[in-house]
């Protein structure tokens, strides 16, 4: 076995290294120019640095700079700069992100607005009315109301603009902008000069090798469960988990199996299996819809637990609750909400709750049959960024995971919130040696058991009743993006950005039990998914499992992709958006597309 050579994440940690020595290479630079005589070149580049507009990419002098120009009532400039940086940066980030961009956007142009009140310059708002106050208007949602601040006495004693006047918000701009920042740089291609940390990466390739020896010479490492902080006792727990065949077909590639000694603890003999002998089917569309409930890209959408119910909710902060079913007597709700969703689920036991998650950290309960919202704060400011939010099947309790910055998740919180109650369970802190830029979760049949699957490749399991770690994997797969539960509970299937789909034994540590490739080739517009764009990766948002474990909805680029899981053959496909597809959901008998063209694609199946 040939140890990996390095990844995306190595060249993103070289690319941050050179950035923050960015200084450091500057006067290399112009050592190097002193020694050959390049005194014009030395010149012109001296001149250069002082117009820098990158601020040599220190990202708290970049957020200086651009909340300066908004407290200063600099517009033109603000919007100039910002421009640019989305040229220079922003561009690079993945399509998922180009919302949070634009969100910054609409907060630093508030934060010009709420300068121009205070500074009782208000012409400068009529102003800049006059020029983009139209193009505001057409993007309706909650901007509506900052239409007529000109004309508003005390603004800040109103509702809709009260929070924006709070030096927390300003605060909270100024943090989640730096962080975003800091993120976008590595994000870049940088020079190879930059890069100089060659050696250091040389020296943990040769780390990984050895530690791969050191794997082949031992066998095996053994899973250790925890102790669980209810019990305090280090004696394991009953094992719940029930031996099954592994269904293999050609175009699987059953991994190599060596016998071990130790299984893996159960989480709690409460767990329970759900046994199936139906053998595997192959799904196919039967029917196909397509709804335009919106006007403009749509960044959410989920069914209900039954399946009778979708909500959406799109750029506009526009939230509708609406029915797939033309014959259902289900009411339609709109909602225009005046803060940014950024996760949203469904409880699964009380079906008319849906639980939204904003930027600030709060949880809003929304009940569809009243449409009334309640309203709790959930996190702490130091892990605003949600990775992921689960809904338990047993229980009205949420599972949320969030990370301190939105690409960096070494450093986590997980809760499990009480929806019930209102309340916190129990919540921790989660840490990381090695770096992860991406989590996502997934729980068990009863909640008792959560799995976060690392974009580097390290999958945790955890009893959510505590949040102690009993167990993890080693894929050693760069780009993780979604994690399931099999039906019986047995295994762990995971999926890569590039359609990669393997499943882990629960019993034995980084055992895998199956491996095929997802072929993206055909919607990706890639040879093979090693080539597969950007735009056509895999993130958490668009895999969906059936509620069987027996196919996977996937979709790459505008289109979603039916695959069989034992075989890996493709069954199906959904007809084609004409815009990217944002997320997808598959319940009971049929699966949803949302797009950024603002449209879903609702599709039923059979099984043959």
């Amino acid at each position: 076995m040939q140890p990996t050579s390095p990844s995306a994440a190595d060249y993103v940690k070289s690319a941050r290294a050179g950035i923050e020595s960015i200084e450091h290479i500057d006067d290399l630079i112009r050592e190097y120019l002193l020694f050959r005589g390049f005194k014009d070149t030395l010149k012109a580049l001296e001149e250069d640095l002082k117009g820098d507009h990158d601020k040599g990419f220190h990202a708290e002098k970049i957020v200086d700079e651009l909340l300066g120009m908004a407290t200063s009532l600099d517009i033109d400039g603000l919007l100039e700069y910002w421009q640019y940086l989305s040229y220079r940066f922003f561009s690079h980030l993945s399509p998922k992100y180009h919302r949070t961009t634009r969100m910054f956007e609409k907060r630093l142009i508030r934060l010009f607005l709420v300068s121009a009140v205070v500074a009782d310059k208000r012409q400068s708002i009529r102003q800049f009315m006059d020029k983009h106050g139209k193009t505001l208007g057409q993007q309706g949602g909650d901007w509506v109301p900052w239409l007529g601040l000109e004309y508003v006495d005390e603004p800040s004693a109103r509702p809709e603009f009260e929070a924006h006047f709070t030096e927390d918000w300003r605060t909270s701009l100024r943090t989640a902008l730096t962080d975003f920042i800091q993120t976008v740089f590595p994000a870049m291609a940088v020079p190879r000069i930059m890069l100089f940390d060659k050696d250091r990466r040389e020296r943990e390739a040769l780390q990984r090798r050895l530690k791969i020896y050191e794997e082949q010479l031992n066998g095996e490492t053994k899973i250790k469960a925890l102790e669980l902080s209810s019990g305090g006792s280090s004696a394991l727990v009953e094992d719940h988990i029930g031996g099954v065949a592994v269904v293999r077909s050609p175009n699987l590639k059953p991994a190599a199996t060596e016998p071990t000694s130790d299984s893996i603890a159960a989480i709690d003999q409460s767990l329970g299996v759900i046994q199936t002998d139906e053998p595997s089917s192959i799904l196919k569309i039967s029917q196909e819809d397509v709804f335009l409930e919106h006007n403009s890209g749509i960044s959410l959408a989920k069914f209900s637990a039954t399946g009778a119910l979708i909500a959406s909710y799109d750029d506009d902060s526009i939230l509708k609750i609406w029915s797939p079913d033309l014959a259902s007597t289900a009411p339609k709700l709109k909602n225009e909400l005046d803060f940014t969703v950024t996760a949203m689920a469904w409880d699964k036991k009380h079906v008319h709750l849906l639980y939204l998650y904003d930027e600030d950290g709060h949880l809003h309960t929304l009940n569809t049959n009243t449409n009334l919202m309640s309203c709790q704060l959930l996190l702490e400011r130091k892990h605003p960024w949600i990775q992921s939010l689960q809904a338990s099947s047993a229980s009205s309790t949420l599972l949320t995971v969030s990370s301190a910055k939105p690409e960096a998740t070494s450093d986590l919180l997980v809760h499990i919130w009480d929806a019930n109650a209102n309340k916190t369970m129990v919540s921790k802190r989660l840490s990381s040696t090695s770096e992860s830029h991406g989590v996502c979760a997934a729980l068990n049949h009863n909640g008792n058991l959560a799995a976060l699957a690392y974009n580097n490749g390290q999958v945790r399991l955890l009893d959510t009743r505590s949040l102690e770690t009993v167990a993890s994997i080693n894929t050693k797969q760069r780009g993780l993006c979604s994690a399931e539960f099999s039906l019986d509970e047995d295994s762990l299937m995971v999926v890569t950005e590039t359609g990669g789909l393997t499943q882990w034994s629960l019993r034995k540590e980084s055992q895998m039990t199956a491996e095929s490739s997802l072929n993206m080739g055909a919607s990706a517009g890639a040879a093979d998914n090693a080539a597969v764009a950007a735009d056509a990766r895999l993130d958490y948002e668009r895999v969906a499992f059936t509620p069987d474990r027996e196919s996977i909805v996937i979709a790459p680029r505008c289109q979603c992709l039916v695959f069989n899981v034992d075989s890996a053959a493709l069954t199906d496909t959904m007809r084609r958006h004409k815009d990217l597809v944002s997320c997808v959901d598959f319940v009971v008998d049929r699966s949803l597309s949302a797009s950024e063209d603002g449209t879903i694609r609702v599709a039923r199946y059979r099984k043959v």
